[in-house]
């Protein structure tokens, strides 16, 4: 028995040091106890699960009002929203967010922390069946176990690129190497045949919106739909995938919500000039501003709100 109980110790001896090196660099600040890396050299973590770094941040240090959606809503400068509004305004959005993902987050913040002002980021490319994961349970699986937390191979990659980072001041590049042009070129034929290649209305998906809807005005919830626009090279591509009718009919469905609901994906300044966009999906700093001063400033030019 007692050979037993040693070996036992020898073989967990490995598992509790690792648990001590990531209670210590805590890369995502999932206790929260230990502050020995600096704020910058964690920006590593963030950007290899921006997920999972962001849903622990808000749990935190939560915040009433909230930024939902995929790397397109993250060009919203939420310092320009926080100063014309003068309120906390804290990001939960990822790369290739889904909407039952953005659904599910958004309950999950509003369970931590009454929400009075949700944004959400949306376009009718995330308005379809094949639109689909499922990354954010298994996060609240990992936020509430601590061993998932410790062993997560994100948490163990995250370690390396974290102290890489502290010690030698090396930062992850996620930057193409593609040029402009080269990359605008590469969206254009593969992701929009990813995005348009196969569709399907997503009635759980329209359920699901409709009940959001529901949920935030019973519970005086300020809801905000932006429609983030592209290219009109990309929304071409979505003509030639004869897709032009459910983008109508996806449109016409926000413009039935009680939810405040500006659309800028449209034929207008912005859409047709390719300085606007850094590639044919995301449009730049620029026009981020843009749209905060326009909607939080109360002043439509571009952006039209959709209405019944």
């Amino acid at each position: 028995m007692k050979k037993f109980i040693k070996t036992s110790i020898f073989f967990l001896i490995p598992f509790l040091i690792w648990a001590v090196i990531v209670f210590s660099i805590d890369p995502f600040n999932y206790f929260n106890k230990i502050h020995i890396i600096e704020k910058t050299a964690k920006t590593n973590a963030e950007n290899l699960n921006t997920l999972l770094f962001r849903t622990i941040n808000f749990i935190n240090s939560p915040t009433e009002n909230i930024l939902i959606g995929d790397s397109r809503t993250n060009s919203l400068p939420n310092n320009l929203i926080e100063e014309i509004t003068n309120k906390k305004f804290k990001k939960l959005n990822t790369n290739a967010a889904k909407l039952n993902e953005i659904f599910e987050l958004f309950y999950l913040a509003n369970n931590i922390n009454k929400i009075n002002q949700v944004v959400i980021g949306i376009n009718f490319n995330m308005f379809n069946k094949f639109s689909y994961e499922n990354r954010v349970k298994k996060i609240k699986r990992v936020i509430k176990n601590p061993v998932l937390y410790i062993f997560n191979k994100d948490v163990v990659e995250a370690c390396f690129y974290v102290i890489r980072s502290q010690l030698f001041n090396i930062n992850l590049n996620s930057k193409s190497l593609l040029s402009k042009e080269e990359f605008w070129k590469w969206t254009l034929e593969t992701k929009a045949n990813h995005w348009y290649g196969k569709y399907e209305f997503p009635e759980k998906t329209y359920r699901d919106l409709i009940k959001l809807d529901d949920f935030s005005k019973k519970n005086n919830i300020e809801l905000i739909f932006i429609i983030v626009p592209h290219h009109n090279d990309f929304h071409q591509k979505l003509v030639e995938f004869g897709l032009t009718e459910m983008e109508f009919k996806f449109k016409k469905i926000m413009s039935s919500l009680n939810a405040k609901v500006y659309d800028y994906d449209y034929f207008n300044r912005i859409t047709i000039d390719k300085n606007n966009f850094t590639d044919p999906i995301h449009y730049n700093d620029s026009i981020g501003e843009l749209i905060v001063n326009e909607i939080w400033g109360d002043n439509l030019i571009v952006g039209r709100k959709l209405m019944n």
